[in-house]
């Protein structure tokens, strides 16, 4: 019986810290993104991305226009489709179909100008 027990614990706590994601609310993207700079590393690659408060978005490539909903960031009109993140103070994990797709920092401010 506590072997089993052990067991059941063990499995538990192995799937709760096994990065299961935890996605902010699109209130804590907002508040977190909007008027700020993503600083980190998606697909392999580092870059940066200012997120303005009129709805558009700006990085080294150009920019457009993304959304946040209940999914997470959105890039309208794109390829992108929609990213959830997870915020920690100014750490942000980026995730599509439930699978890590990049960390980075968020910086107060626009740090591309």
């Amino acid at each position: 019986m506590i072997t089993r027990t052990a067991a059941a614990a063990a499995l538990a706590l192995g799937a709760a810290t096994s990065g299961a994601l935890a996605a902010s609310s699109a209130e804590e993207l907002r508040e977190a993104l909007v008027g700020n700079t993503f600083q980190g590393d998606m697909g392999g690659g580092g870059y940066s991305s200012y997120f303005a408060e009129d709805g558009t978005y700006e990085d080294a490539t150009g920019g457009g226009t993304y959304e946040i909903t209940d999914e997470g960031v959105c890039y309208p009109g794109t390829d992108f489709g929609c990213y959830a993140a997870e915020v920690d103070g100014d750490q942000l994990e980026w995730f599509q179909d439930g699978e890590s797709q990049g960390t980075g920092m968020i910086k107060q401010g626009n740090t591309l100008e």
